[in-house]
C-alpha cells in the first residue's frame, strides 16, 4: 500500500506541473446562478482528512439538503460507508467508477486536496459550472474559484472555509454530533461494566511512533489505577501491540488490534473515557466519536492536526526541528525522533491522571 501511494505521489510531482501548464486559466463562474443542490466532493488521501472532512459535510447536508457524492481512494472509503449523509461513493482506483464520474453533470465539484496536483485537473474536467479548491501550488487556475490555504488552521476549519464560501454556513466552526452510523447490534463481552482507556500507538510514519515500552508503562499505570485498556491499530500495529502486551506486567488489555471496523472502534469510543494516541487518523475518529483524548506529536504540525477543547491535551516539544511535515510528506529524521522520544511516560500518565481522576 505505502509502496502504491509514493509512486502516485512521485507521478503527481512529475506530470502535475506539465499538465497543469496545457490549460488556460478556468473562468470565473456565476456563484449566484442558484441552489447547489448537488455536488461532488474529491478527497484523495488517507482517514484522516477524510474524516476532518465529515463536519461541514454534515453541516451543508442538513441544512441545505444538499445530495453529496465522493470521489476518494480505496485507504479512505470506509469513512464515507460510515455515514449516513453522503449519497454515492466513487473511487480512484475503479476504471468504470471513474468513467460514471465523468458522465455526470453536478452544480459544483469542490476539490478537497491541499497540495497534489492530479485532482484538480480531474476537477477541470469533470462537468460541472463552479469548481473550487484551495490556492496552492498554482492549482487555482484549475478552479472557477479557489480559497487560500494556511498551516496555521485545524484542518477541519480550514474544510470548513473552503465550502463556506459557497454556502451560507455558520463562520464558526463547530462540532455537531453524532457523525457516524448506529451500530448497537456489535457488542463485545469483555468490554462490559469496565472503566477503560483506548491506547493507538501506531502511526502512518515511523517519524511520528512513540516507543513501545513507553506505551507499556502508561498501560501498567492505567492497571494499577482501575483501568482497562484497549489496544487498537490496524493489521500493520498488531506486531507493535503484541510486543506492547509482552512489556506490561498487567493482564488488564483488551487487544482489538486489527479487528475492527470504524463504526465498531466508535462503538467502543462511546464507552471509554480517554484516547491516548499518535498524531494519527485514529485522533481525528475519536474526536469525532465525541471521545477526550491524549495526542502525542512531533512531526505533524500541531495547529493544523491537533483538536482544540479543553477535553483534548496535546504534549508536543516545540523544537528547532519540528514540525517537519508539510502536505504530507516528511523528511528522513536526522535527530533520531527526538521530538517524540523526549516525551516522557510521566508526562502522559500526569496529564491521564489529571483527566480521568
Amino acid at each position: 500500500m505505502m509502496n502504491t501511494i509514493k509512486a502516485i505521489k512521485q507521478i503527481d510531482r512529475i506530470t502535475g506541473p506539465v499538465l497543469l501548464k496545457l490549460f488556460p486559466k478556468a473562468f470565473k463562474a456565476d456563484l449566484k446562478a442558484g441552489p447547489l443542490k448537488k455536488i461532488l466532493v474529491i478527497r484523495p488521501g488517507g482517514m484522516g482528512d477524510a474524516l476532518l472532512l465529515l463536519p461541514i459535510l454534515k453541516e451543508i447536508a442538513s441544512s441545505f439538503h444538499v445530495t453529496i457524492d465522493i470521489l476518494c481512494e480505496p485507504r479512505n472509503k470506509s469513512v464515507f460507508k460510515s455515514v449516513i449523509f453522503i449519497n454515492r461513493i466513487f473511487s480512484y482506483r475503479d476504471l468504470k467508477s471513474m468513467l460514471s464520474v465523468f458522465q455526470k453533470k453536478y452544480d459544483a465539484v469542490f476539490d478537497t486536496e491541499q497540495s497534489h496536483f492530479l485532482s484538480a485537473i480531474i476537477t477541470r474536467l469533470l462537468r460541472a459550472d463552479i469548481k473550487i479548491g484551495f490556492k496552492t501550488n498554482g492549482r487555482e487556475k484549475m478552479y472557477s474559484k479557489s480559497i487560500n490555504y494556511t498551516h496555521q488552521c485545524y484542518e477541519a476549519k480550514m474544510f470548513w472555509k473552503l465550502f463556506s464560501s459557497l454556502y451560507l454556513v455558520n463562520n464558526n466552526f463547530h462540532f455537531n454530533f453524532p457523525y457516524f452510523k448506529q451500530h448497537d447490534h456489535y457488542q463485545n463481552p469483555n468490554f462490559k461494566r469496565k472503566q477503560a482507556v483506548c491506547l493507538f500507538p501506531g502511526a502512518t510514519i515511523d517519524e511520528r511512533l512513540w516507543p513501545e515500552e513507553r506505551w507499556a508503562k502508561v498501560i501498567d499505570w492505567l492497571a494499577d489505577h482501575g483501568w482497562h485498556s484497549v489496544l487498537l491499530g490496524s493489521k500493520k500495529e498488531k506486531g507493535q501491540c503484541k510486543k506492547i502486551i509482552s512489556m506490561c506486567k498487567t493482564n488488564k488489555i483488551i487487544n482489538m488490534c486489527s479487528r475492527l471496523s470504524i463504526l465498531q472502534t466508535s462503538w467502543f469510543f462511546k464507552r471509554a473515557s480517554l484516547l491516548i494516541t499518535t498524531d494519527s487518523g485514529m485522533l481525528h475518529l475519536g474526536v469525532l466519536s465525541g471521545l477526550p483524548t491524549i495526542s502525542l506529536f512531533g512531526s505533524g504540525i500541531k495547529a493544523k492536526w491537533a483538536p482544540t477543547g479543553k477535553q483534548h491535551i496535546t504534549i508536543y516539544k516545540n523544537l528547532e526541528c519540528s514540525p517537519c511535515t508539510k502536505f504530507g510528506t516528511t523528511p528522513p529524521c536526522p535527530n533520531n525522533y527526538r521530538c517524540m522520544v523526549q516525551i516522557t511516560p510521566e508526562e502522559v500518565i500526569a496529564v491521564a491522571h489529571a483527566h480521568l481522576s
